[in-house]
C-alpha cells in the first residue's frame, strides 16, 4: 500500500494558528469576569440572545465531527447519507415542539429532572449517567476527529493532537462557562464561514467544468447519489446504507436533540424565554441546512479534483483526502486560516460537551446526592473542576478510540455512529415519559437496560467482525434499532398498568400539558 506524504504547514500557517487560539482564550478570560453563580456558569443567567444561541447550537451540532467526517464520506461513498437533510425541518421542529415545552414549564438545569417529576430519582440517575457515558464518547470522537485535521495537513500524531486542542478546550471552558462557549462558537462561525468560502473556490478552480463539472463527473461515474438498486430499500441490517436508515438516523438524531441532549437544551435554557428558544431553534435551522449541504459538496468536490490526479497522488484514507488537499494544494497562508477554521468547529464541540457534562454531574449527581446543603459557591467550584475532569476523561478515552477506528478501517462517520450509538437509548425515557400515561419508572428502567444491552452486543459483533474480516451490521443500523427496541420494550411492560388521571400527571405528558405560557 502507498504512503501518504504531506506538504506540511509552515511558520505562517501556525502564526494564524496560534493567533486563532489566542482569541479564544482571551474569550474566556473576558467572560469569566462577573460568573456568581452556577446559573451565570451553566446558563448565562438565562440572558443570553436567542440569534447567538441559534448560532451555538448550529455550530455545535454541526460540527459534532461533520467537517471532519462528511468529506471523508463524500470522498469514500457519495452523498447519498446527505438525504437525511431534507427531513431535518420536519424532524427538529417536531421533536423539539415535543419535548421542550416541558423543560420551560419548570426552569430546569437539565432535561433529567423532569424525568424525576414524571417517573422517579433511579430513572433520571440512570438516563442522566447513560448520557455522561455516551457524551464523554462524544468528546471523545471530537478530539479524534481533529487528530485527523493535523494528521492530515501536518503529518502530527494523534496523540500530539488530541492533547494540545483537548488542553486548549479545557482552559477557555473553565474560564468562562457558557457565555464562553456559546461567544467562542458565534466567533467560530464566521471564522468557518470565511475558510469554506476560500476552499471551495480553489476545489471549484481545480476541477475542469468547475460546479457542473463536478456534479456531471461525480453523476457519470456513480458518485453522486449512488446507486443502490433494491437493497436501497432493504430491511437487511447488513446493507451499510437504506433509505430506511437515512430516515430513522434524521429522526432518532431530532430526538436526541431536542428531548435529552444537554448540549442543545443547554443553549435553549439559556435564553430568557420559551419565545425565545424557538427562535433559536429557526435560527439554527437556517444556518446549519446550507452548511451541512456545503460541506457534502466540498468533499465531493474533493473527490473529483483528485480523480484528475495521478493515482500515486490520490489519499489512500478518505478521511485524510480533504486535509491532504488543504496542505499541498493551496497557498499560504490559506492552509493556516482553513484549518484555523476546521479547528474552531472541533472546539465548538468540544467546548459545549465538557460544560453540558459539568452541569449533569453537578445537579444531577453532586448536588442530589451530597450529605450537606450545597451553597451555590460550591456548585460553582465543582462545576469548573467538573470541566477539567470530564476534558482529561475524554482526552483519554479518544486516544483509545483512534486505537481501535484505525484498526478497525472506518471512516470517521462510521466511527461516530458506532460509538454513539447508545445515545439513541436515552430519548424512549423521554418518549415514554411524554406520550404514556401507564409508563411507571420500573417500565422505563426495563426499557433503558434491554436498549444497552441490545446496543452493547451489536457493537461487539460489529467489531468483531471487522477484526475477523467478516460481513457485519451496518454501524447506521445500530443507533436506530437500539431506539426501537427500546420504546417497543417499554410499551410491553407497561401495557396492562394503570392508567393515571389527568391530575396525577398534570403538566407531565403531551395530553395533560396545560397551555399558556411555557
Amino acid at each position: 500500500m502507498k504512503e501518504e506524504t504531506f506538504v506540511g504547514l509552515t511558520g505562517l500557517d501556525y502564526a494564524v494558528l496560534l493567533g486563532y487560539l489566542a482569541v479564544v482564550i482571551v474569550i474566556g478570560l473576558y467572560f469569566s469576569r462577573g460568573t456568581k453563580n452556577t446559573e451565570d456558569y451553566l446558563l448565562g443567567g438565562r440572558r443570553i440572545p436567542w440569534w447567538a444561541v441559534g448560532i451555538s447550537y448550529s455550530v455545535s451540532v454541526t460540527s459534532t465531527l461533520s467537517f471532519v467526517a462528511i468529506p471523508g464520506e463524500a470522498y469514500k461513498s457519495g452523498v447519498t447519507m446527505a438525504l437525511g437533510l431534507l427531513l431535518v425541518p420536519i424532524t427538529a421542529v417536531v421533536t423539539f415542539f415535543i419535548f421542550v415545552p416541558f423543560f420551560f414549564k419548570v426552569l430546569v438545569f437539565t432535561p433529567f429532572s423532569y424525568l424525576e417529576r414524571r417517573f422517579d430519582g433511579p430513572v433520571r440517575t440512570l438516563a442522566a449517567a447513560m448520557f455522561c457515558f455516551t457524551r464523554l464518547l462524544y468528546i471523545a470522537l471530537v478530539l479524534y476527529s481533529s487528530s485527523k485535521v493535523f494528521e492530515g495537513t501536518a503529518g502530527w500524531n494523534l496523540t500530539t493532537t488530541i492533547l494540545l486542542i483537548g488542553a486548549i478546550g479545557i482552559l477557555y471552558t473553565v474560564l468562562g462557562g457558557i457565555r464562553a462557549v456559546v461567544w467562542t462558537d458565534v466567533a467560530q462561525f464566521v471564522l468557518m464561514m470565511g475558510g469554506l468560502l476560500l476552499l471551495t473556490i480553489w476545489i471549484v478552480d481545480g476541477v475542469p467544468g468547475g460546479i457542473s463539472g463536478i456534479f456531471g463527473y461525480a453523476t457519470s461515474n456513480d458518485h453522486f447519489i449512488r446507486s443502490q438498486g433494491a437493497d436501497f430499500f432493504s430491511f437487511s441490517p447488513y446493507v451499510r446504507i437504506t433509505i430506511w436508515l437515512i430516515i430513522a438516523g434524521s429522526f432518532s438524531e431530532s430526538l436526541f436533540f431536542h428531548s435529552s441532549d444537554q448540549i442543545t437544551l443547554q443553549r435553549m435554557l439559556s435564553t430568557s424565554g420559551y419565545d425565545q428558544a424557538k427562535r433559536a431553534l429557526y435560527a439554527r435551522l437556517v444556518v446549519d441546512i446550507p452548511m451541512m449541504l456545503w460541506l457534502w459538496f466540498i468533499g465531493l468536490g474533493i473527490w473529483v479534483f483528485y480523480q484528475h490526479q495521478p493515482e500515486a497522488a490520490r489519499p489512500v484514507v478518505p478521511d485524510h483526502a480533504l486535509f491532504q488537499f488543504i496542505a499541498s494544494e493551496l497557498p499560504r497562508p490559506v492552509p493556516g486560516l482553513i484549518v484555523a477554521a476546521l479547528m474552531a468547529a472541533v472546539m465548538s464541540t468540544l467546548d459545549s460537551g465538557i460544560n453540558s457534562l459539568a452541569t449533569v454531574f453537578t445537579k444531577d449527581f453532586y448536588v442530589r446526592f451530597c450529605q450537606t446543603e450545597v451553597t451555590e459557591a460550591t456548585q460553582l467550584r465543582f462545576s469548573r473542576w467538573m470541566t477539567v475532569v470530564t476534558g482529561l476523561v475524554a482526552m483519554a478515552v479518544a486516544l483509545i478510540i483512534s486505537s481501535i477506528s484505525e484498526a478497525a478501517e472506518s471512516t470517521v462517520l462510521e466511527s461516530s455512529w458506532l460509538w454513539m450509538s447508545l445515545n439513541y437509548v436515552i430519548p424512549a425515557a423521554f418518549l415514554l415519559a411524554v406520550f404514556s400515561r401507564r409508563a411507571t419508572g420500573r417500565h422505563v428502567l426495563i426499557a433503558l437496560g434491554t436498549g444497552a444491552a441490545w446496543t452493547v452486543v451489536l457493537i461487539g459483533i460489529y467489531l468483531n467482525a471487522q477484526h475477523h474480516g467478516r460481513e457485519t451490521v451496518s454501524p447506521f443500523y445500530i443507533g436506530a434499532s437500539a431506539m426501537v427496541v427500546t420504546i417497543v420494550v417499554g410499551l410491553v411492560a407497561s401495557r396492562f398498568a394503570r392508567r393515571r388521571s389527568d391530575e396525577e400527571l398534570k403538566d407531565l405528558t403531551l395530553w395533560t400539558l396545560s397551555k399558556g405560557d411555557e
